[in-house]
């Protein structure tokens, strides 16, 4: 893993999960009534937060199937980074729950699991946005390569 590799894996990140977060937070969670600071500070540690989640989801797949390159290069590394974060995804939303970081909207869809109700946007973005930010960064290191060569 090079410094290049990782700065687009975080960009790619950091945009995704941005517009993702900003986007849900519209109309999936109840925030209207936070203090506007605490709700600022809240958003940008998800945000945070899921670039980390996005890195440790790519490094657990590198240690499962190395690879030379940053997204995974075939149907069964793909299956293999959603299946890593399918159920990290369920379980990290859980634990959001149980510890009563933040309340739905009636608008979000959920699922009950172990007595909370997990929110189905949340398992989404987790599952699915680490793949797109790797093939992204894939993408955009290829073509940083090519223009610095």
């Amino acid at each position: 893993m090079n410094q290049n590799t990782t700065l687009h894996i975080v960009f790619w990140a950091f945009i995704l999960h941005t517009v993702w977060e900003f986007t849900q937070c519209l109309f999936l969670y109840s925030m209207w009534d936070w203090p506007f600071w605490e709700a600022t500070i809240w958003m940008w540690a998800a945000i945070f937060g899921d670039i980390l989640i996005v890195l440790g989801i790519w490094k657990m797949t590198t240690l499962l199937m190395p690879s030379q390159h940053i997204q995974p290069s075939n149907l069964k590394e793909y299956a293999l980074l959603i299946g890593i974060s399918f159920p990290l995804s369920i379980f990290l939303e859980w634990v959001a729950k149980v510890l009563d970081l933040w309340e739905y909207s009636s608008n979000m869809a959920v699922i009950e699991l172990l007595n909370y109700q997990v929110g189905l946007s949340p398992i989404l973005q987790i599952t699915f946005l680490p793949a797109l930010s790797l093939y992204l960064a894939e993408k955009s290191t290829k073509k940083f390569n090519h223009r610095t060569k």
